[in-house]
C-alpha cells in the first residue's frame, strides 16, 4: 500500500509537470507561429494628445484578443505620410502589422495620424512622440491590460518616433522598429533618392550632385529644423529591450549603416537587450518585393512575423534577449552623405527661387523696356546686339524655368522617374544643360559685343537690364551644375 501511494503521487507529480510544460508551450506557439492564432475583437476608440494648438482628438482602433486575463499591449507609429488613407499615415497602412500583434495575444492600438503640425512641407517628431505616448497611457487605463507590458512599434519614419517616445517615459516597455533610419531625414531621403535614380540607369554626376545633393538643400529647407533631425541622442538615453529589423533589399534607409549607429548609441546607453535583425530578401517596410527591392509588394516577408513574436514571447516572459546581431549584414548601394547634417543659407528655398524669381523677372522686364524704348524712340544699341540680347533673355528664361520644373517633379515622385536616359544621363537633364551653356555663351557674347561697341555708342537700357541678370546667371549655374564644361 504504501509503494502504491508513493508510486500514484510520483505519477501525479509527474502528470503536473506535463501539465505545465503543455501550458507554457501552447503559449509559445501562440507566439512563435502562424498556425495556432487568436481570434481578436475590434473596438473603435478615440484618445486627446498634444496642447494648446496643437491638442487634437485622434481616432483608432483597439484589436482585442479573445483570451481572458490582463495582456501585454502595443502601440504602432506610422511610416511617413498624411492620414488619408493609403498615404502612409491612416491605420489601414499598418493594419497588417497590428494582426500579427492582435493575433500573438497582445491588445493593438493603431491610430489615424495627427493633422495638426504634420504635413508633407512640416511635421515634428516630439508631437507624434507625445502622440504615440498618449496612446501607451491610454491602454494602460484598460482593465485587460498588463500596465507593464505596454510598448511600441514604428515602422520607417515611425523608427524615429517610437525611440524618441520610449526615451521619454518608463511607461514603454519595450521597442520594436522596423525599417528605422539611423541617419537625418535629410541624409535618408538623399540616400533614397540618389538610390533609385542609380537603379533607372542614372550614372551623370553632375545630374546626381545637383538634382539629388543640392537638391535636398532646398526640399528639406521647407521641413524646417526637422530635416536635420537626430535620431542618436535619444537612443542612447534607451534601457528597454529594443528589437530592430531592417530588410536586406531596402533602398529606402541605408540597413547595415542604420544598425551599426544603432548599436553604437545603445550600447553607449548601457543596454545590453537589443537585438538588431536583418532578413534577407526584404524591402524598406520589411515586405515581399520586386525589382530588387524598389517595389513593394505590400504583404509581410516570410520569417517578419516570427521575429517579432518570438523576440516578445521572451520579453514578455521576463527573458529579453542579450544584445546581439541576427542574420548577415546587407551590402548597401553606397554610404549616406555626412556633410548633409545641416541646411546651409544658401541652400534655403527662398534664397534659391528668390534668385531665380529674379533672373525671370530681369529677363522678361527686358521686353518691356525694348518696347518702352521703341515707344519712346530712344536711340538703341545695333540691331545685331538687340537680337543677341533677345535670344541671351529668352534661352536664360526656359532654362531656369525647366530647371525648376524638372527638379520639383523629380522629388514630387520621390526620383521614381527620371525620364529617358542616353548614355548615363535623364535625357530632360541633357537638354536643361544645353540651354543653360547657350544661355552662358550668349551673355559672354553680349558682354565682348557691348565692350566693342561702347566706344562708338552707349549701351541700350535693355541691353544692360539683361547683363545684369546674364552676369549672376552664370555663378548661379555653376552651382546647380548646368554647365556641360
Amino acid at each position: 500500500m504504501v509503494f502504491l501511494k508513493k508510486l500514484g503521487n510520483q505519477v501525479f507529480i509527474v502528470l503536473l509537470a506535463l501539465m505545465i510544460s503543455f501550458t507554457a508551450d501552447s503559449s509559445m506557439v501562440n507566439a512563435n507561429s502562424n498556425e495556432q492564432k487568436v481570434d481578436f475583437h475590434e473596438e473603435t476608440i478615440t484618445f486627446v494628445s498634444g496642447t494648446g494648438e496643437y491638442r487634437e482628438t485622434l481616432h483608432g482602433t483597439v484589436l482585442i484578443p479573445n483570451q481572458v486575463g490582463r495582456k501585454a499591449g502595443i502601440v504602432l507609429a506610422h511610416g511617413s505620410g498624411v492620414g488619408d488613407p493609403g498615404k502612409g499615415g491612416n491605420q489601414t497602412d499598418i493594419r497588417k502589422e497590428a494582426e500579427v500583434f492582435a493575433r500573438a495575444g497582445i491588445i493593438t492600438l493603431i491610430y489615424n495620424k495627427r493633422s495638426k503640425g504634420y504635413s508633407k512641407t512640416n511635421r515634428s517628431y516630439e508631437l507624434l512622440a507625445q502622440d504615440l505616448i498618449a496612446g501607451v497611457k491610454f491602454l494602460q487605463t484598460r482593465s485587460d491590460i498588463d500596465n507593464k507590458k505596454v510598448g511600441v512599434w514604428g515602422l520607417s519614419e515611425g523608427g524615429w518616433v517610437a525611440p524618441l517616445a520610449a526615451s521619454q517615459t518608463d511607461d514603454i516597455a519595450f521597442v520594436i522598429t522596423s525599417g528605422a533610419p539611423g541617419i537625418s531625414p535629410a541624409q535618408q531621403q538623399t540616400w533614397n533618392m540618389e538610390n533609385r535614380l542609380r537603379h533607372q540607369g542614372v550614372q551623370s554626376k553632375s545630374a546626381i550632385h545637383s538634382l539629388v545633393y543640392n537638391g535636398a538643400g532646398v526640399v528639406f529647407s521647407l521641413s524646417g529644423s526637422e530635416a536635420t533631425y537626430n535620431p542618436v541622442p535619444p537612443l542612447q538615453k534607451i534601457h528597454q529591450p529594443f528589437l530592430a529589423i531592417w530588410g536586406s533589399k531596402d533602398r529606402q534607409v541605408p540597413p547595415a549603416e542604420s544598425a551599426e549607429i544603432f548599436k553604437n548609441a545603445l550600447d553607449k546607453a548601457g543596454n545590453r537587450n537589443y537585438v538588431l535583425q536583418f532578413i534577407e530578401g526584404a524591402d524598406h517596410s520589411i515586405y515581399n518585393n520586386t525589382d530588387d527591392g524598389f517595389v513593394s509588394l505590400k504583404t509581410l516577408y516570410p520569417g517578419y512575423a516570427e521575429a517579432m513574436t518570438s523576440w516578445l514571447f521572451h520579453v514578455l516572459n521576463g527573458q529579453p534577449p542579450l544584445a546581439q546581431t541576427v542574420g548577415k549584414t546587407p551590402l548597401q548601394m553606397s554610404n549616406s552623405l555626412t556633410d548633409l547634417t545641416t541646411v546651409h543659407w544658401y541652400d534655403y528655398y527662398w534664397f534659391q527661387l528668390g534668385i531665380s524669381v529674379l533672373f525671370l523677372l530681369i529677363f522678361i522686364g527686358s521686353y518691356f523696356v525694348s518696347k518702352k524704348n521703341r515707344l519712346k524712340k530712344i536711340t538703341m544699341a545695333p540691331s545685331s546686339i538687340q537680337r543677341l540680347a533677345g535670344w541671351t533673355a529668352f534661352i536664360g528664361m526656359i532654362s531656369i524655368l525647366s530647371f525648376w520644373m524638372y527638379l520639383i517633379s523629380l522629388w514630387m515622385n520621390g526620383g521614381r522617374d527620371v525620364g529617358w536616359i542616353i548614355a548615363g544621363i535623364p535625357f530632360l537633364w541633357i537638354v536643361i544643360q544645353l540651354l543653360a551653356t547657350i544661355a552662358a555663351v550668349l551673355i559672354i557674347l553680349l558682354i565682348i559685343s557691348c565692350l566693342k561697341n561702347q566706344r562708338k555708342q552707349q549701351t541700350s537700357a535693355r541691353v544692360k537690364w539683361i547683363l545684369y541678370g546674364g552676369i549672376p546667371f552664370i555663378p548661379w549655374a555653376i552651382y546647380w551644375h548646368l554647365f556641360f564644361f
